[in-house]
């Protein structure tokens, strides 16, 4: 890998080179249309149709190859939803179940604070013509409302890992920022009560750390009726850490499926956690 790494980089230094060589002082506008015209696309089958990414970089082209494999467990849940049902897509990213779930005609808010990842999620969104179905925003969602700092682990265009209000990752440990970002975070609670958005009838919560803040100022909504399912990705190696937001969940009506096949997984790494509705148990107000 190092060795192909060290190709692909000599190679493009070459070009570069040429370039500069061929076009004099026009190299930047040659390179900059020629960058433009070669950014590939990705097209991607799938039972509903097909859906197309657009990817200037090695992660948004993993992310969209790997639409139906990495998580194949998101894949059926999506599947599982009433065309009728809204999905609220909580760290979207480039945006690729959000399409998903867009391309079987359910109604989709998605949330992404990474600025180089929200103008992808939007051009994807543009490209396969979702933007009746699909409203994108950059903000992020936490314990409390209000201005703070995004801290990125790296600005890679399609990366994660980033976080909200501190510089703590996934497994809770401090890193050092390269780079922040003014942010403004909402409470979900907060959000829907000033803004009265379109209501989640499905929540998917993938932001590398924050999950137990989220779920903190989302209590009102976790609780309402409407609101049938819930998925977070959660570090199996935070035993503490997940069985707060377990009980937080079922205190809202919302229980925890699949325990068993999830008991069985080495006890390190993520896992998605699906909490679906017991028997209506919540407040619809």
């Amino acid at each position: 890998m190092g060795l192909k790494r060290t190709i692909h980089n000599g190679c493009i230094k070459l070009f570069k080179g040429l370039v500069a060589l061929a076009a004099g002082r026009q190299a930047s506008k040659v390179l900059a249309s020629f960058a433009e015209g070669i950014t590939p696309l990705s097209r991607q089958s799938t039972a509903h149709g097909d859906l197309i990414f657009f990817c200037p970089g090695e992660l948004p082209l993993l992310r969209a190859d790997a639409l139906l494999t990495k998580e194949p467990e998101t894949i059926a849940w999506i599947d599982s939803f009433f065309t009728s049902d809204v999905l609220w897509d909580i760290g979207a990213n480039v945006g690729v179940f959000s399409l998903y779930a867009a391309l079987r005609e359910n109604k989709v808010m998605a949330f992404e604070p990474s600025p180089s990842n929200y103008y992808l999620l939007n051009k994807n969104i543009e490209l396969n013509k979702m933007d009746q179905r699909i409203s994108a925003l950059c903000l992020a969602f936490n314990d409390d409302s209000k201005l703070d700092a995004f801290y990125f682990q790296n600005t890679r265009i399609g990366g994660a890992l980033n976080s909200f209000g501190e510089a703590l990752d996934w497994q809770g440990q401090a890193y050092e920022s390269v780079f922040q970002q003014a942010m403004i975070g909402f409470r979900v609670d907060d959000f829907i009560q000033q803004f009265h958005p379109l209501f989640p009838n499905h929540m998917k919560i993938d932001v590398d750390g924050n999950e137990h803040k989220i779920v903190e100022g989302a209590l009102q909504t976790l609780k309402d009726t409407r609101l049938k399912s819930v998925l977070v990705e959660l570090d199996l190696a935070r035993p503490e850490y997940r069985a707060d937001i377990i009980v937080k969940m079922q205190q809202c009506g919302l229980i925890l499926t699949d325990q068993e096949k999830i008991s069985r997984m080495p006890p390190s790494g993520t896992h998605n956690h699906i909490f679906v509705r017991k028997n209506g148990v919540g407040s619809h107000k």
